[in-house]
């Protein structure tokens, strides 16, 4: 369970190596295992037996003190709490993963593979964050908690929000100084409101986390256990993110005639899929996202942290604003979204005509698919159509030359009376080929509408289909002396 390796690097400089195994110790454990050995070391230097406070209990003596209490009446008030606070106004899937955008697919089974993105905040921004606090009477924690919930609720759009958190669990002063397993996990729920502010947040977050702290016994297993959420190996049960807030740990250790210093460990794991870790100091606050990198991309994780980082700044400086319109977004961000990524004027070539251009196109990308019919509406809902740049600019050709045959020039209206097909692109091409300007002319419209049309635009030729000319011809619409194609 416990192994420790000394490595001499150099005659002046050593690495001590603890390797600890999670189920006996937890990160509270960790602070108490340096003090005692900085103890045992002083006393060893000058020659003196070190002495300890007696334990007033054991850890063992823990563990059977909470197995014979956690039971009973005592077990079911805390599963029903977790059950109601859990369940309550819930959707019918009530568990549902949270859907942060991924850069890669979620995989079948969790691989755990991870990396962690360091940033800090400014002493200001801690300080105000500190205040806006104390005026609500909350804790840091609760702020920053209900902060990422309004991160997250911005990246997913989801209201019913579930964070997991540790916690302690040492809050009776007999095990403050055990090394052991104490640590347990909570579940933070909290259902938002885009129109409600900041503070009505906060207050909500307020007390859920009293009440849970009020829970905090049972066992993060337990209610898994007993809750029996679906199960599925590509994510973890109940939550997805975690969220941490903790005094940073002193960086030297005071020891005679050495300097004592923690060594920094590279991440490359990750049990959750974002799990937000935090530390006071006091220069600020300190702290990672550490995330699944089978799922995010590092450049994703580094804005989404400036995101977060923009986001304390807009709730410090209008708390009272709803949290859909908090800014989160930097201001490089916002001038790409509202004026860079909007900038799609594209100065058109003044010397030419439209069929002038497509023309060039058409000899740029000759194979190209210039139109694609979508035939499903008619009987065969297989028989798509599509024509390349060359079929089309070929055959609206053929018809602009007869076009031209027939007297079709500058100031000529010609009529295009088709179906939607791509005939009907053919006939508006060819008609621009030959110079003159058509009139649409929609099959659907009455009789007297198309009559008053073509007889106010003195249509001298109309392009259309022979099944529709027969309906024309019926009309009497052969009057106007038109010279059907």
């Amino acid at each position: 369970m416990l192994r420790v390796t000394l490595l001499k690097l150099s005659d002046t400089q050593s690495v001590v190596l603890f390797t600890v195994h999670h189920i006996i110790a937890d990160g509270w454990s960790q602070e108490i295992l340096i003090q005692e050995l900085a103890t045992f070391y002083k006393a060893t230097l000058l020659g003196k037996i070190a002495t300890l406070p007696d334990l007033p209990v054991q850890y063992a003596d823990f563990s059977i003190w909470q197995r014979n209490w956690l039971q009973g009446e005592t077990l079911q008030q805390q599963l029903d709490y977790w059950q109601q606070q859990l369940t309550e106004n819930a959707a019918e899937d009530t568990f549902s993963v949270l859907q942060l955008p991924t850069d890669y697919p979620r995989a079948r089974v969790q691989t755990y593979r991870g990396a962690v993105e360091q940033f800090s905040l400014s002493k200001q921004l801690s300080e105000r964050l500190q205040g806006l606090a104390k005026e609500q009477s909350a804790t840091l924690f609760m702020t920053l908690l209900a902060a990422l919930d309004v991160l997250l609720y911005r990246y997913t759009g989801q209201t019913d929000l579930m964070v997991g958190t540790p916690i302690a669990n040492r809050h009776r002063a007999e095990v403050e100084g055990l090394i052991g397993l104490f640590v347990n996990t909570l579940v933070m729920r909290s259902q938002l409101s885009p129109q409600s502010n900041f503070i009505t947040l906060l207050n909500q977050v307020k007390n859920t986390t009293w009440a849970a702290y009020d829970h905090q016994d049972l066992p993060f297993e337990k209610l898994v256990e007993y809750l029996q959420p679906e199960r599925d190996l590509s994510y973890s049960p109940l939550f997805q993110v975690k969220f941490r807030l903790e005094n940073a740990p002193p960086e030297t250790v005071s020891l005679p005639g050495l300097s004592f210093q923690r060594l920094p460990q590279a991440v490359t794991t990750a049990k959750l899929d974002l799990s937000v870790d935090l530390y006071e100091t006091a220069d600020g606050i300190v702290g990672g996202f550490e995330y699944n990198s089978d799922l995010f991309k590092p450049e994703t994780i580094q804005r989404m942290v400036v995101h977060f980082q923009t986001l304390l700044e807009s709730i410090v400086a209008a708390p009272n604003s709803p949290i859909a319109e908090l800014p989160m977004l930097t201001a490089e961000e916002q001038i790409q979204q509202l004026v860079t990524w909007n900038s799609t004027q594209n100065p058109y070539r003044q010397d030419c005509c439209f069929h002038h251009l497509f023309e060039e196109q058409a000899r740029k990308y000759p194979e190209a698919i210039a139109l694609l019919f979508d035939s499903s509406t008619r009987q065969d809902p297989d028989a798509t159509e599509q024509l390349t740049y060359t079929e089309l600019n070929h055959r609206s050709n053929q018809l602009a030359h007869q076009l031209q045959s027939l007297g079709i020039g500058p100031e000529t209206v010609v009529g295009i009376c088709v179906k939607r097909s791509p005939n009907m692109m053919i006939a508006q091409l060819a008609v621009l080929k030959a110079g003159g300007a058509y009139l649409p002319l929609d099959p659907a419209y009455p009789a007297d509408r198309l009559t008053y049309m073509l007889t106010d635009a003195q249509v001298p030729v109309l392009l259309t289909q022979s099944d529709l000319f027969s309906d024309l011809e019926s009309n009497n619409l052969e009057s106007n002396n038109l010279e059907p194609n």
